[in-house]
């Protein structure tokens, strides 16, 4: 009832506000089906988006302008289909086409094609992502498997976050907020040139921010203070060769409320803790134009992750080298290229985290060969392609891929495609044990002592070197139409992976329950006392289970006037465990997840525009209930060089919890609560 009252108040926002002349800025669904623009993370070089074999969403700087987002976590619940629960004031959990967990890992995430995974587990610590808004040129999201092109652990989507040239922000740009959630949040550029072909630009920005109001267990400690810098200079030697070069530094301090086990009494114990993390990033590409039908790429970048929380320190260094050549053979578009990665992973034993194996370091190399061409000039194409990799964790791993793309009229075009993607397992699943919380000892053997049986036993989560990549087949359809006033893109998919994290349990030592169970028919229950507390549960991981995932989207675009443009979006994903006897799933569970997403923006006159999202979130996978968001901004372009935001989140529904996922280790989630946001902005 409480979605229904929400839908109804939006479109009373909007439907009032249909007047004035001025051309409204378009949303990016009306510019994807017109062809407008291009993107390159489907097929590694420039293509248009209306043409690509893929579920693809494509978010423009106008868009994320428009829109009042404050972060890349934040900007990606404008994306249909996308799930973005948050867990706390900082904490999120984001994925594609499943479930999503605070340490999902098959969603590749990039900058400017350099990856920012975490390699504890294979994911992104979002609250550490800190890029300015205003810098990013657009957001390219891949629905689906991205493995042939990106590698590993892109096997549920894609998320290619592309800044701006330096060339296009030059001059003095100064942005402060201010809000019901931020204390204060400053943001300054420069940009300019370095000669006739080279130009730059050097950035900086503060944040500061306040806790939330209620928390589940414990009192909201999910205060942030972020300090970021950073630059990039582009330079061009001549007409066919370009250089880019890129860094920052971020330092950030997140509180976090963390779920323990009390090291005496293996009790549950809720502290409240700080997550202190420095990320840096340097990157240089090299780029040429051999000829008409040729040009090459080199991409070599550096990146640094520390981080120290009360269960976990690690000090990562990430060093990268991509090489890539399109080229034109006879109408055909052949690509190539190879990949080297080396992970230098140092981390410092805790109390409740330790290395198993003293592994330090990771490597991975491979290459990839695509090709494309017509089957009917103009109108029937087919890509065909293979990334094979080696890891040092699994050994060599094999990514295939066929798209076919079928134009039959420049307003109706379809595409199918069928590829195999690989998740290799990150160093949590091949080399930590980690401490957990364990059931009580009642439930494995019962004692006369009532308070033996009430103690919880010692558990661990381990990892094991007998690792196995997780394999899966995707097969996606897809179908779009452009109109004159009308949009549509749809995709289906249905994937099968095996090799699924599971886990099963044990005691260790194994014999510890018999031994148990003979002291206590002698009456000695000293020793019984002694050998339960000198017992640990064993949470195993393993590569047991198999996974069925099915669903899809559709995004409809309406221009209902040259000033009024909306999208309505409806996504729905099935996600179905087959587990082996005495197992259960590492990372979720078998569920259904729907959302209904509405978007739309109002133009008025020259100066104005109201911009709305609108989300429904349905299922049962985050264990809360199904809530919907309506997320309202308004623009004011003051003058020429100044301009006002106000933003209105989570308005009209309230407090609410988006995520309360009981089984995963250490979160604590907070209600994320209706909060308001100023911006102002100049530009000179």
């Amino acid at each position: 009832m409480q979605s229904k009252q929400c839908s109804i108040l939006f479109f009373s926002l909007i439907s009032p506000l249909v007047w004035g002349n001025s051309e409204l800025p378009s949303l990016d669904l009306d510019k994807l089906m017109a062809a407008d623009i291009r993107t390159t993370s489907v097929m590694k070089r420039v293509q248009n988006a209306s043409e690509t074999a893929a579920s693809l969403y494509v978010l423009t700087n106008q868009e994320l302008i428009m829109s009042g987002v404050t972060s890349v976590p934040q900007a990606l619940s404008l994306v249909p289909g996308v799930q973005v629960r948050r867990i706390d004031a900082n904490q999120y959990a984001i994925t594609t086409r499943a479930p999503a967990g605070r340490y999902s890992s098959k969603t590749l995430v990039m900058i400017d094609g350099q990856s920012i995974y975490n390699p504890s587990f294979a994911g992104v610590y979002w609250e550490a992502l800190d890029i300015p808004i205003y810098d990013i040129e657009r957001i390219e999201v891949i629905r689906g498997q991205g493995g042939l092109l990106w590698g590993s652990n892109a096997t549920n989507g894609v998320v290619n976050i592309i800044t701006k040239h330096s060339e296009d922000t030059r001059g003095v740009l100064f942005q402060a907020r201010t809000g019901s959630d931020i204390d204060n949040s400053v943001d300054f550029r420069l940009g300019g040139e370095l000669g006739n072909r080279s130009t730059f630009r050097l950035y900086a920005s503060s944040e500061l921010a306040d806790p939330s109001e209620q928390g589940v267990r414990i009192t909201p400690t999910d205060s942030h203070e972020k300090k970021s810098a950073g630059g990039r200079i582009d330079i061009s030697t001549d007409d066919s060769t370009s250089l880019l070069v890129q860094g920052q530094y971020s330092d950030v301090s997140i509180g976090q409320g963390v779920r323990l086990s009390d090291p005496d009494t293996n009790e549950r114990m809720d502290v409240v803790d700080t997550n202190r993390r420095k990320h840096a990033q340097l990157m240089m590409r090299l780029e040429q134009r051999l000829s008409d039908d040729v040009n090459h790429t080199l991409q070599a970048s550096w990146a640094m992750q520390q981080g120290k929380q009360v269960y976990y320190h690690e000090d990562f260094n990430f060093y990268d080298i991509d090489y890539h050549m399109n080229t034109l053979l006879n109408g055909w578009q052949f690509d190539w290229g190879v990949n080297y990665r080396y992970n230098d992973l140092s981390s410092e034993p805790v109390l409740y985290t330790d290395s198993l194996n003293d592994e330090d370091e990771f490597s991975l190399y491979g290459a990839y060969v695509q090709a494309q061409f017509d089957l009917i000039p103009d109108e029937l194409k087919l890509v065909i392609g293979n990334k094979s990799e080696h890891n040092s964790y699994t050994g060599w791993e094999h990514q295939p891929m066929a798209r076919l793309t079928w134009i039959s009229t420049p307003k109706h075009t379809a595409w199918a495609a069928v590829s195999q993607s690989v998740r290799i397992p990150c160093l949590l699943e091949y080399d930590l044990a980690v401490d957990s919380l364990g059931p009580k000892v009642g439930n494995y053997i019962t004692t006369p002592d009532t308070m033996l049986n009430e103690q919880r036993l010692n558990a661990e989560i381990r990892g094991t070197t007998d690792a196995k990549a997780e394999h899966s087949v995707s097969t996606e359809l897809g179908y779009r139409y452009t109109g004159n006033d009308w949009t549509m893109d749809l995709s289906v998919f249905r994937t099968e992976a095996n090799n699924v994290l599971a886990v099963s349990n044990h005691l260790d030592p194994e014999n510890a329950l018999e031994q148990a169970g003979i002291a206590m028919s002698v009456g000695d229950f000293n020793s019984v006392n002694e050998i339960i507390s000198n017992s640990t549960l064993v949470y195993q991981l393993g590569y047991t289970a198999e996974l069925e995932s099915y669903g899809g989207e559709v995004v409809l675009g309406w221009k209902a006037a040259d000033n009024v443009k909306a999208e309505l979006g409806y996504s729905q994903t099935t996600y179905d465990y087959s587990l082996a006897p005495d197992t259960a799933s590492a990372v979720g569970f078998s569920s259904d997840l729907q959302q209904i997403f509405l978007k739309g923006s109002v133009h008025l006159y020259d100066e104005h525009t109201l911009y709305a999202v609108f989300r429904v979130e349905d299922g049962e996978a985050y264990s809360t209930d199904d809530f919907s968001t309506l997320d309202l901004t308004w623009n004011w372009q003051i003058a020429q060089n100044y301009s006002f935001t106000l933003t209105g989140n989570n308005l009209f529904y309230g407090r609410h919890l988006e995520y309360s996922n009981t089984s995963e280790s250490f979160t604590i989630p907070t209600y994320i609560e209706p909060s308001v946001v100023a911006r102002i902005k100049a530009e000179f």
